[in-house]
Order: C-alpha cells, then sequence, then structure tokens
C-alpha cells in the first residue's frame, strides 16, 4: 500500500506542474519540444510505476457496498465519459496546450463545450469517479480517487492559468461555458445539439464504449455488468 499511496502521488505531482509557473519556467529553460518530450516519458513511466503498484496490491477490508443497480449507472456515466473523451479530442479545444487562437473563433463554445469546457479532464475524471465508487476498499479509493482527482484539479489548475494567459478572450469563452458539466446549459448560456457535437463523434464514443465493455473481464478480471459475466 506504502508503494501505491508514493506512485500515486508522483503521479498527481507530475501533473500538476503543467498547470503552475513552474511550467513557464522550465520551457523558458529547455525549450517547448523538449519539455512536451520529457513530460511525456515522465509521464508515461508514473503511469506504468502507479498502475504496477495497483496491481501488485491485495484488496483490503471492504469500506461500503452498493444496491445491484449500480453497475448499470457506472456503465452509463463511463458512457459520458467516453463521449467526452472523443469529443474533446476530436474537436479544436482551446483548452489543450497551443490552442489560445481558438478562442477567436465566433463559435467557441458550441459543441462538446456547451456540456463542459474541459471536456478531457472531466472525462478522466468521471471514469475515475465511476470506478472509485466500485472499488469499496483502501487500495480502489486511492488509486481511481486520485486519478479523479487529479483529472478535475488539473483542470482548476488549468482555469487559472487559462485566464491569466488569455485574459478577455478566455473570459469571453468561460461566459459561454461551465467548469461543471451541463451548468451552462441549465442556466441558459450554452446550448445542447447532438448535431454540432457530431453524430460520428458519439458513435465513436459508443462504439469504444461497447468495446470495452466488452473486453473489460479478459483484459481486467471483472465483468462490468452481470450479463457479461
Amino acid at each position: 500500500m506504502a508503494m501505491l499511496a508514493i506512485s500515486g502521488l508522483v503521479f498527481l505531482a507530475i501533473h500538476i506542474v503543467p498547470a503552475t509557473p513552474l511550467r513557464r519556467t522550465v520551457v523558458g529553460a529547455i525549450g517547448e519540444g523538449p519539455y512536451m518530450g520529457l513530460f511525456s516519458i515522465v509521464s508515461l513511466i508514473s503511469i506504468w510505476w502507479w498502475v504496477s503498484a495497483f496491481n501488485a496490491t491485495a484488496p483490503d477490508a471492504v469500506l461500503w457496498t452498493f444496491p445491484n443497480w449500480w453497475p448499470w449507472i457506472k456503465a452509463v456515466i463511463v458512457l459520458c465519459a467516453a463521449v467526452l473523451f472523443v469529443g474533446g479530442l476530436s474537436s479544436p479545444n482551446p483548452t489543450l496546450p497551443h490552442g489560445g487562437k481558438l478562442l477567436e473563433r465566433p463559435n467557441v463554445g458550441q459543441g462538446i463545450f456547451a456540456v463542459t469546457r474541459h471536456p478531457l479532464m472531466w472525462s478522466f475524471g468521471l471514469w475515475g469517479i465511476a470506478h472509485l465508487l466500485s472499488q469499496p476498499n483502501w487500495r480502489g479509493a486511492w488509486f481511481f480517487g486520485l486519478f479523479a482527482l487529479t483529472a478535475i484539479g488539473g483542470a482548476i489548475l488549468q482555469e487559472w492559468r487559462k485566464a491569466e494567459t488569455y485574459g478577455a478572450s478566455w473570459d469571453r469563452f468561460a461566459g459561454k461555458t461551465s467548469f461543471i458539466p451541463m451548468l451552462a446549459v441549465l442556466q441558459g448560456r450554452a446550448r445542447l445539439s447532438i448535431a454540432e457535437i457530431g453524430w460520428w463523434r458519439i458513435g465513436v464514443a459508443v462504439l469504444l464504449w461497447a468495446i470495452m465493455l466488452h473486453l473489460h473481464l479478459r483484459l481486467f478480471g471483472v465483468a462490468p455488468l452481470p450479463l457479461l459475466r
């Protein structure tokens, strides 16, 4: 459990750096290209270490239980995460590195960004939360909980950095969108349109979700739904 805790904190620290002034310092010292390459390598090593520690840690005492219908709710949450992931990855995304010019587009904030202006980060966050609730022990709570915290906390830090970097352009984007999923739609500041998100993105997300449901037992040894056992 100690190795799982240490590797998790290292993962968290590494992924907080890009949203802090330390990133600017490192990029100034070695350049953008070398920084991205170094960050990718270190990030992959930290993920491998963290997952290895998780797999090597035996499940401990059960902390909570959940009803029989929970796996179906979890499947829906993971489907929503898949839509956010595919939409955020395939749409022009102003929250990605060097995406600041996209803030000047007249349609910025539409599509998947009407749901949340951080679709990628929330996709990881929702995935982590859904799996956290399905792992009723300290091992699962630490791994999936910290994963969700890294994603959502990183998005919060990114908010501050983007606002400082892009000023009024970011403020206009933030005014038409929301950090919390669906909040801007409920407040009337954004309009949810499946057509603007893209039917093909929805289709790809559903396909990816279905494939992972089908392969989950084979890959991870756990059936996500009772009918797949």
